[in-house]
């Protein structure tokens, strides 16, 4: 183990560090068990800029610790990583979501990783009304809007809504709970009445449908049928964007007479 290189050192010792065994490194950076361990044996001696941005990302690496895993990586390999560059990658993904999300007419909403909302259109905080909350500055993760006491009235069929969206949450976050950020929102979301008792029922089974129907009460537009669709940017990080369309003829003509439709379906 001597011939060890200096990055293989560093995977292993950064991912003892943070009390990750091989395999959930493996999970979080979408990589075989093997291959991290090829890449601590250093049987591995020419891994790609990508598995060690994913690696730095998984193991929550900032500052000079990155700094000397992408300096030991550059030795071994004799390739350059550009920090700044990789912030601004992950700043532009960001920016696409938020982008997109504004240039969207029917009401849509940017998720992080995290499912905190990255952005919002107007349709979005009008279908639920939320202008006062933003305007406070509030933020908001897309379950603590379904578990809110005061929101969660307005959801026709809550029960099953807020099952479904904890057990997609707990499938799509599924390979970053190890990170500091993800354990302090969970504990947050724990406080809101009733999802201790969802989270402890529902388990992922495979990979969610990628659509679903519910209702939503609201107070001047009434009963409205949506259904959801996600767009996914993949990256160094990761960001959605979930868009809500009409699910029935009702709330087609509610959409057309709010405006929220491309010019295209008029």
């Amino acid at each position: 183990m001597e011939d060890k290189s200096e990055f293989a050192q560093l995977v292993t010792h950064f991912r003892q560090q943070r009390g990750l065994s091989q395999g959930q490194l493996a999970q979080a950076t979408r990589l075989s068990r093997t291959y991290v361990y090829h890449l601590e044996t250093g049987q591995r001696a020419n891994p790609s800029s990508q598995v060690v941005h994913s690696i730095a990302l998984a193991l929550a690496l900032q500052g000079e610790e990155r700094r000397t895993l992408y300096d030991a990586y550059s030795s071994l390999t004799g390739q350059l990583l550009d920090q700044d560059q990789l912030e601004n990658t992950l700043l532009d993904m960001g920016e696409l979501a938020s982008f997109l999300v504004h240039n969207t007419s029917c009401p849509a909403q940017a998720l992080d990783r995290l499912w905190y909302l990255h952005a919002w259109n107007k349709a979005s905080i009008a279908l639920f009304d939320v202008y006062e909350e933003l305007m406070r500055g509030e933020r908001f993760h897309i379950l603590g809007l379904v578990f809110d006491p005061v929101m969660r009235k307005r959801f026709y069929g809550w029960e099953n809504l807020a099952r479904r969206l904890v057990c997609d949450f707990q499938y799509h976050t599924r390979r970053i709970t190890h990170l500091p950020e993800y354990k302090a929102l969970w504990k947050q979301l724990r406080e809101y009445p009733e999802f201790r008792r969802i989270a402890s029922s529902v388990y992922p089974h495979g990979r969610p449908a990628p659509s679903f129907v519910f209702q939503i009460q609201h107070r001047e537009l009434g009963c409205l049928t949506l259904r959801t669709a996600t767009t996914v940017f993949t990256g160094v990080l990761n960001y959605s964007m979930e868009s809500y369309v009409p699910g029935d003829q009702q709330t087609l003509a509610i959409y057309r007479a709010q405006g929220w439709q491309s010019d295209e379906s008029a």
